[in-house]
């Protein structure tokens, strides 16, 4: 290689930077330490080699039968510039290797994070979500000091006795301390403490982390552009929590669910496979599903429920859109095509999902199911089936009465699920507190007894559709056996969660209107269920009196 096609070579590099995305040169830039230690050896010897004509290095004696095969010519002319090339080419793959191992370090957060900000500011958002998405584990460190040298620096200024009432108690990280040397006197642990001035702070890189990530995720427009372009990027900020992450994933939530055909509307509608007789089967390309409920206690640290939930009262409500009560009012003709775009009805099926999960799981929670009773409320203060050609006589005149159907049936699902679960099950445990339980099953019940009240006190859902909530309600009793222990005590509970229905344990007009209602059944439902009707009639004589 002349002198002149190493030049040329070097200009080509240099050309190749130039034209590189923000991105690429900016990962370039984060390695530029080690490659320096590499290029500036390699630059004066393959210098020497060009213009002053070195000797290239003897082989080594020792390679023996090696060496003529490594020899570059021996005394012909060039031999240092032959030498040269080889040495050009250790340097490209030298640079190369550097920059695929290389990472980046909490020195070069200040530098990443001016970088990303720059390309947000000027609207560059899928070139600033390349360069983040990377990285997001180091700057989640950085933020909340974990990364090693700023645990260092922290443990050697904490270190020691501190006063119980002093200031330095006060702002001390909270956590464990482990060889924290609390038992040692002042005078020893002073050395110690004198040694962090010399451990740099990383109060720079945890700034800069900080305001990243407060721009990302509280930037209006990098907001719409993850949710609508990037939607896997969120998952990121939160899986690392971040400060804040949680009320990140409610709003997150919250937007995918105002948004029909968003990643959320198709990962439910593709994640219908049961896993067994509890539960979904949760395949990683639904990774927002899988990521919340894979281990479904990520979804009750993150409130997952929340920002579903807090939408669809909202939508409910009247508060999203106007026209939304107008389409549940309408004919449900071709239910089935659409309903996998309405909010409402994707809506509770990821709480199925997020439920069941919970209850394969034994995570001992409710997952606030009790949102259904709200959205059971709103369903029926807006139900309006007097608009022409609306037939009233119908199993479900109005898509509204669809809805609550599939509301009661996902209740009636989770009390049920108690005779699916393995023996010793979290959920097939009698709550401590009847008025409030925790395990699904009893949860479920309760909910459905609140739910039931609403339908049947309600004065616009059609007569019909009230039956048909009723018959669905009462089902699970007869599937619950009163003599096998756990089941025997959620049938009771059950009854008396529907006979109740919440806190009308005294209403006869509620009494009243359940007798009516179970009347019209085949006498058979009550030869299976006879526990419930002599309830039943129990409290209708108690009243009466």
């Amino acid at each position: 290689m002349t002198l002149d096609g190493f030049l040329t070579v070097l200009t080509l590099a240099a050309a190749i930077y130039a034209v590189l995305s923000p991105v690429q040169r900016q990962r370039v830039s984060l390695t530029w330490r080690p490659q320096l230690l590499l290029a500036l050896p390699m630059l004066v010897v393959i210098l020497g080699f060009e213009l002053y004509d070195w000797s290239p290095p003897a082989c080594p004696i020792a390679l023996g039968d090696i060496c003529p095969p490594l020899i570059l010519g021996g005394a012909e002319p060039g031999v240092a510039r032959k030498f040269a090339f080889l040495l050009a080419f250790a340097w490209l793959s030298g640079a190369v290797a550097i920059h695929a191992i290389a990472k980046p370090t909490l020195s070069s957060v200040p530098a990443f994070t001016e970088v990303a900000t720059a390309l947000i500011d000027e609207e560059q958002y899928g070139d600033a979500l390349k360069l983040v998405e990377p990285q997001i584990a180091l700057l989640a460190h950085a933020s909340r000091r974990k990364c090693s040298r700023q645990r260092l620096r922290d443990w050697l200024e904490e270190f020691g006795p501190t006063q119980e009432h002093s200031f330095r108690r006060y702002l001390r990280r909270s956590g464990p301390r482990r060889y924290s040397g609390k038992n040692l006197p002042a005078w020893a642990a002073a050395p110690v403490r004198w040694l962090a001035r010399f451990v740099p702070a990383g109060r720079r890189g945890e700034r800069a982390a900080g305001d990243l990530f407060q721009l990302l995720m509280n930037s209006p427009q990098l907001f719409n552009y993850i949710v609508s372009r990037r939607p896997y990027f969120a998952l990121g900020l939160v899986r690392e929590q971040v400060y804040g992450g949680a009320d990140f994933l409610e709003r997150f939530l919250g937007e995918l669910m105002r948004r029909p055909g968003s990643a959320l509307y198709q990962e439910v509608a593709t994640n219908d496979h049961s896993d067994g007789l509890v539960g979904y089967h949760l395949p990683a390309r639904n990774r927002i599903l899988h990521f919340l409920f894979a281990n479904a206690k990520v979804a009750e640290e993150l409130s997952a429920w929340q920002g579903v939930g807090d939408y669809l009262k909202r939508l409910l409500g009247g508060d999203e859109r106007p026209d939304y009560w107008v389409w549940l009012n309408g004919r449900p003709d071709w239910f089935e095509r659409e309903q996998m775009r309405d909010p409402t009805y994707v809506g509770m099926l990821f709480f199925d999902i997020m439920v069941s999960s919970a209850a394969k799981q034994g995570v001992g929670y409710h997952m606030w199911l009790y949102y259904f009773t709200s959205f059971a409320e709103m369903l029926e203060r807006g139900y309006d089936s007097s608009a022409a050609g609306i037939d009233r006589t119908a199993e479900f005149p109005i898509r509204a009465a669809r809805l609550l159907y599939e509301l009661v049936s996902h209740l009636t699902g989770w009390v049920g699920m108690l005779r699916h679960l393995p023996e010793g099950a979290v959920h097939r445990g009698v709550p401590d507190r009847p008025d409030y339980p925790a395990t699904i099953p009893f949860a479920a019940a309760q909910a459905l007894g609140r739910v039931l009240a609403v339908s049947v006190l309600s004065q616009k859902v059609d007569d019909g559709v009230i039956q048909t909530l009723h018959d669905v309600a009462i089902r699970p009793i007869k599937e619950l056996h009163p003599d096998e222990g756990d089941r025997s005590a959620l049938r009771a509970y059950l009854i008396n969660a529907l006979l109740s229905g919440g806190d009308r344990k005294s209403d006869p007009a509620y009494l009243a209107r359940l007798a009516e209602l179970l009347d019209r059944n085949d006498d058979l439902i009550e030869y299976e269920i006879p526990d419930y009707v002599a309830a039943l009639k129990a409290r209708i004589d108690g009243t009466d009196r």
